[in-house]
């Protein structure tokens, strides 16, 4: 690893494709932050979850302080209603875990299957159906 870069070639692909899998599978965001927090980590990681709202309403941030051995994952209120709490901490703790093994890739990538398998489907909402020549009378 050069000096500098966070993760290798390979740790970086891995991640790459855990995030793209993870949003592929669910429809929603997953921005991951590896790097230093200056202050008080909950609240640098919900002001960068406010910051990448722009992704769309449905964004799961995941930021980690490897030398604070900080971790947090913020979901925007979309998220919210699909991912619960109990299921952030049970891959925070899956996380956490690898992290204290010196295996920061790997408990990111665990953390971002967990946080994926843990999302309900969105939503439908029903309307009123379209009217087909079944359903469509001429006054009879």
């Amino acid at each position: 690893m050069a000096r500098g870069e966070a993760f290798g070639f390979v740790e970086q692909h891995r991640l790459n494709e855990a995030i793209r899998a993870a949003e592929q599978q669910t429809g929603m965001h997953f921005p991951v932050y590896v790097g230093a927090v200056s202050g008080d980590m909950a609240a640098f990681a919900q002001a960068e979850g406010d910051r990448l709202s722009y992704l769309g309403p449905e964004v799961v941030l995941i930021a980690v302080d490897p030398a604070r051995r900080g971790l947090q994952i913020v979901t925007s209120a979309a998220a919210r209603r699909r991912l619960s709490d109990n299921s952030c901490a049970l891959a925070a703790l899956s996380m956490t875990t690898s992290f204290g093994l010196g295996d920061l890739v790997g408990g990111l990538v665990v953390g971002l299957r967990m946080l994926a398998d843990a999302v309900a489907p969105p939503r439908q909402t029903y309307g009123r159906p379209a009217p087909t020549s079944s359903t469509v009378t001429d006054g009879v």
